[in-house]
């Protein structure tokens, strides 16, 4: 077991305290709402990987066993083979080898690429900037199973975080989620909100960070990004749209939502208990303070791949 899985494994056993295209219609399901830090799959979620993802008992083992020959192969990379870390990469990619394999080697070699980023920005700005209530994700998930992401942009304040310091946050929090099989068979549902953006949040808004932002997150990442909120869309987005736009999937831009100064619609798809009350909801106001120790994790686990990858 890699040094990674194994502080991940540490994180899922420390949570207990912690937790005693737009879609064709919203889910309508009543059950609870399913914890972020569920350990297993729903037969629902099982249901799910065997239609969307082409994933059953038989076709498991044949694809892993594929992927890591091709792994194997691969000069120069030295990638964590770890199967729960795998396992991610052919869910994302809906079983085809070849193609997990080539999000695998975009995924070693952005961080070759833009290793600076994560070895050279100050850890402790990092968790200071994590622990703001400006990005995160709920402790619950969506009525689909998915973890919900929330980045309210206009709290963001690029003079004192900037923006490399919040990417590498952001690659915190996904690596993270990411570990657990719920967010790699149902996804992520994410939560724009533009309330307050100015042009201080624009300056940081360039064509080079914008394409390092979608690359990285579409092309270099195992995700499934399966619903976007974006709440008080303006003038301002309308810019940041128009840079952003070419660089998305046709896939991704019609999963993209757009709720005006009116985000309660969200309840469609975020159960209200959940939903933090600024959102439509009945929660508390979305805010980090309770997630402090699986976020400092979260940050240490980005360094620690910083030993894997590409070697010249």
């Amino acid at each position: 077991m890699s040094p990674s899985t194994k502080m991940i494994e540490k994180l899922k056993q420390g949570i207990h305290s912690l937790d005693k295209g737009v879609e064709a219609k919203p889910d309508e399901s009543d059950d609870e709402p399913l914890s972020y830090f569920i350990d297993h799959l729903t037969p629902a979620m099982i249901e799910e990987a065997r239609t969307q993802l082409n994933e059953t008992d038989e076709t498991r083992p044949k694809a892993m066993e594929e992927f890591k020959k091709l792994i194997e192969k691969e000069k120069k990379l030295v990638s964590i083979m770890d199967e729960d870390f795998l396992i991610a990469f052919l869910r994302a990619r809906k079983f085809n080898v070849k193609k997990a394999f080539k999000l695998l080697q975009n995924y070693w070699q952005f961080r070759k690429e833009y290793r600076y980023i994560y070895d050279e920005t100050d850890a402790e700005s990092v968790m200071k900037l994590i622990l703001k209530p400006i990005l995160g994700v709920l402790r619950y998930r969506d009525r689909k199973g998915r973890v919900v992401l929330v980045f309210k942009v206009g709290l963001w304040d690029p003079e004192i975080d900037v923006f490399e310091q919040v990417f590498r946050a952001v690659t915190g929090v996904l690596i993270h989620s990411s570990s657990y099989e719920a967010t790699q068979v149902c996804g992520y549902r994410i939560i724009f909100d533009l309330r307050g953006l100015s042009w201080k949040q624009m300056k940081m808004c360039t064509p080079s960070n914008m394409m390092l932002l979608v690359r990285s997150t579409q092309y270099c990442f195992p995700a499934r990004y399966k619903g976007i909120h974006i709440i008080s869309e303006n003038k301002l987005f309308n810019i940041v749209w128009a840079i952003a736009c070419p660089f998305l999937t046709q896939k991704l831009k019609t999963r993209i939502m757009y709720h005006g100064t009116d985000p309660s619609p969200l309840v469609d798809y975020i159960h209200p208990s959940i939903l933090p009350v600024e959102f439509g909801g009945q929660a508390e106001p979305f805010e980090n303070s309770k997630w402090k120790d699986i976020l400092i994790a979260c940050t240490d686990l980005v360094v620690r791949q910083l030993d894997y990858g590409y070697k010249d």
